[in-house]
């Protein structure tokens, strides 16, 4: 009788987002060694991973919510729609009380924290589906933020002027003040000076500065 033929599984093909070197090399590594999953693209930017999920359509998505040119959770939004089949997992320092039911709300399949260990993250892509079951709600101080009015806060948080945040998001000086405005409200915050300074607390309490 001839021997049956042994057919290789084919690997689950991701793409890695984190703009940390090391972090994100450590990732890549976790992934390929893992015999169900192969790092397809890896980059560190949000356009770099819009060019790449649209170009590779890849299986999932491992995705930082901390960019230098963009909104993490914008990007999670844009990379659902544009592979509405693809699993992405959110990886991130950032407080999960907060974040993850608002990464969930953008179409992530799965919040994991950077502080968890290798076997969290293989774990969490084995269970995630494309989309999340459902969003609990969340209880932070922030949660009433929008996306975009909390990574306004955060930019505020690390140091960044009105101009500053307005030319890296590609809007209006106008936009950014609007914002700020309503994070004022939403937060209770009588002035300009109380805005700046909760921001900078929030990013402090983040790791996002020193």
């Amino acid at each position: 009788m001839a021997p049956v033929p042994v057919i290789a599984s084919v690997k689950q093909r991701v793409l890695v987002v984190d703009d940390h070197p090391l972090f994100r090399a450590g990732v890549v590594a976790v992934l390929n060694q893992d015999p169900a999953w192969e790092v397809c693209a890896e980059t560190d930017t949000a356009a770099g991973a819009r060019a790449a999920a649209a170009r590779l359509r890849p299986d999932a998505a491992v995705v930082d919510l901390m960019l230098r040119d963009d909104d993490g959770l914008k990007l999670v939004r844009e990379l659902r729609q544009e592979v509405p089949a693809m699993r992405i997992l959110v990886l991130s320092m950032l407080d999960e009380a907060l974040y993850r039911p608002k990464a969930l709300q953008a179409g992530a399949s799965a919040f994991v924290s950077k502080l968890a260990g290798p076997e969290a993250i293989l774990a969490t892509l084995r269970e995630a589906t494309p989309r999340p079951a459902r969003v609990n709600g969340a209880s932070h101080e922030l949660a009433a933020l929008s996306e975009r009015e909390l990574h306004v806060f955060t930019q505020l948080g690390q140091g960044r002027s009105t101009q500053e945040i307005a030319s890296a998001l590609g809007v209006s000086n106008k936009t950014i003040e609007t914002h700020r405005e309503n994070i004022k409200a939403k937060l209770g915050l009588p002035h300009a000076n109380a805005l700046v300074a909760r921001a900078a607390v929030w990013a402090r309490e983040q790791g996002l500065v020193r």
